[in-house]
């Protein structure tokens, strides 16, 4: 006789086996969510998101330190998991339960490494090759004493990189496919989660250089995003002609409420009128940061996501191969959408070790390209470029001038200063519109790639702006703080961004990516010889500040601008070169 909790239990996986419908990489029509932040501060249990037919691939985030195979990692997942193995590794019985769940419905689980926030990195492809092993033993199909995930084992690993360090990536990338040839149990995949300006300093090296099966493309908190100067053509570009896999699938990433990021979010109607205008040959779907914004964000009578995996069935026509269920919102009307509050959250991360990244400092880091291009840009009036920094920021500054270079093809932009979506061309030889409120032409013929603003996604609501160059009038004269170090060269680059000096001049500037602060406390970086500007999120402001040995530039706590004192990592992202970033880190 079958006991009858045996029976349940057999009961319930024929159930989950039934009604699982299998997850179809090659699809057009996915959903993936990020989830592990609680964004919202309503954030479920995993499984209770897997259960709906609304998303399709589930992303955890994050690991958010690692550095080689002798250190222990970090996990954090907010509100999810908080007990810990002796060494204070994160043991989260919960969601491995989830993933399990999540599985048997057909859905794909990655695992995130990065975030805006963390210390991260490898000091070579030999040690990232070695981290490899890591993963795959405590989250793959290998062994391990400890797994945070105890049995549950992970469809693959995710690359949210916001460091601007992109060493390691791809041999970290190509490594794991070696481990998942020995599995032939199950499909594992490989994704990354590139800025929208293109190449990514972070992930571009890897994208252009390894087997990446998905690109969740962040379109917000940029000049780029959907609603503004859409570059989707570019990233098309990329994967018919760059891209090692050449079925590498694209996914339009957005916020999934007004209060998941400064800029970027859009309604129904506009994401359907993107997906109506692009190339979709490669095109995967949407991704959503983050599942408690997307599911808590009501759209007529259902919720954001929902409503996402509906235009996307209905943009491919009415039959679907990834989906065999339809998606109660309808897309024969317009969305009206409303958003629900940002809430507070609180997390647990602990590890008994902390990896440090490598960290490249700089005082005029500049980008070279294996590819030239010759190309103008035209700054005019016709809208403003937006853009945001959702979390404190840091860019190091020193003495010391360094050159990062990166065989990761240059691909030039033609746009029109129109605010609507725009094409791109790829020829060597382009011209670039940024739109801005000013009226200024201005000329370049260097060959660097511009480094782009910040595209972190934000877990409270701001509102920025960003133009390019500044009329902050002088009223004192330039001092030269390269001599100087600690806080006395943080002291004298104060003063010359509170005089509206910047690194030198209110009106131009020299380096492409070269960080400075304006006298309203805007971060600034420096794009084709202009200065632009980006608002610092709610309770931040620019300045310069000791960190360690070094004096880093960003966006920091305006009740730290005075002291100067240590941070401790929290939330870093523009730190120790020319930078930019992506989806934040609750704690």
């Amino acid at each position: 006789m079958i006991p009858t909790l045996v029976l349940k239990q057999v009961v319930s996986a024929l159930f989950l086996f039934s009604t699982a419908q299998a997850f179809d990489a090659a699809s057009k029509t996915n959903v993936a969510l990020y989830w592990g932040q609680n964004s919202a501060g309503t954030q479920d249990r995993l499984s209770t998101y897997c259960e709906s037919d609304a998303a399709d691939i589930f992303l955890l985030s994050f690991m958010t330190t690692f550095s080689d195979a002798d250190t222990l990692p970090t996990l954090n997942f907010a509100n999810a998991c908080s007990s810990q193995f002796s060494d204070g590794l994160l043991q989260c019985d919960t969601i491995a339960e989830d993933i399990k769940t999540c599985q048997g419905l057909g859905k794909k689980v990655l695992l995130s490494l990065g975030g805006a926030s963390g210390s991260y990195g490898f000091s070579s492809d030999s040690v990232a090759e070695e981290f490899a092993g890591t993963l795959w033993n405590m989250f793959g199909g290998g062994d391990a004493d400890e797994r945070p995930f105890g049995d549950a084992v992970i469809d693959g690993f995710d690359f949210d990189i916001e460091n601007n360090d992109s060493t390691g990536y791809a041999a970290l990338a190509t490594k794991l496919r070696e481990y998942y040839s020995k599995d032939s149990s199950k499909d594992y995949y490989i994704s990354a989660a590139p800025q929208c300006v293109y190449p990514d300093a972070s992930t571009g090296d890897m994208l252009a250089n390894a087997d990446v099966d998905f690109a969740f493309i962040q379109f917000y908190n940029n000049y780029c995003n959907v609603d503004k100067q859409f570059n989707w053509d570019t990233w098309a570009n990329f994967a018919a002609n760059t891209s090692p896999n050449k079925d590498i699938k694209l996914y339009l990433g957005l916020p999934a409420s007004s209060t998941a990021a400064s800029t970027g979010y859009v309604d129904v109607d506009t994401v359907k009128s993107a997906l109506e205008s692009i190339d979709n040959t490669n095109l995967g779907g949407i991704m959503l940061w983050d599942a408690s914004q997307a599911f808590s964000n009501e759209v007529d009578g259902g919720n954001y996501a929902e409503a996402m995996k509906s235009i996307l069935i209905d943009s491919q026509g009415t039959s679907s191969t990834s989906s065999a269920t339809t998606v109660s919102s309808s897309t024969s009307k317009s969305f009206s959408s409303t958003s629900s509050e940002s809430a507070s959250s609180t997390s647990s991360s602990v590890s008994s070790t902390s990896a440090e990244k490598k960290a490249l400092t700089s005082s005029s880091s500049s980008v070279s390209s294996s590819s030239s291009a010759t190309s103008s840009t035209t700054v005019s009036s016709s809208s403003t470029i937006s853009s945001a920094l959702s979390v404190p920021t840091s860019t190091s500054v020193s003495s010391a001038s360094s050159s990062v270079s990166t065989n990761t093809p240059a691909t030039s932009e033609a746009s029109s200063a129109a605010p609507s979506s725009v094409s791109s061309s790829f020829a060597p030889s382009s011209s670039e519109t940024l739109v801005s409120s000013s009226s200024v032409t201005a000329t370049s013929t260097q060959t660097p790639q511009p480094t782009p603003p910040s595209t972190t996604l934000l877990t409270r609501t701001t509102s920025s702006t960003s133009s390019s160059s500044t009329t902050a009038t002088p009223s004192a004269a330039y001092t030269d703080c390269s001599s100087l170090s600690g806080l006395e060269k943080a002291k004298c680059l104060n003063a010359n961004f509170a005089s509206g000096l910047f690194n030198g001049s209110p009106d131009s500037c020299s380096t492409e990516g070269e960080i400075a602060c304006s006298s309203d406390g805007s971060f600034a970086i420096c794009n084709f010889g202009k200065w632009v500007k980006m608002q610092c999120a709610a309770g931040t402001t620019c300045y310069a500040y000791v960190q360690n040995s070094d004096v880093d530039v960003g966006c920091n706590y305006e009740a730290q601008k005075n002291s100067f004192t240590k941070r401790d990592g929290f939330m870093d992202i523009f730190k120790r070169s020319s930078s930019h970033s992506h989806h934040a880190h609750r704690t």
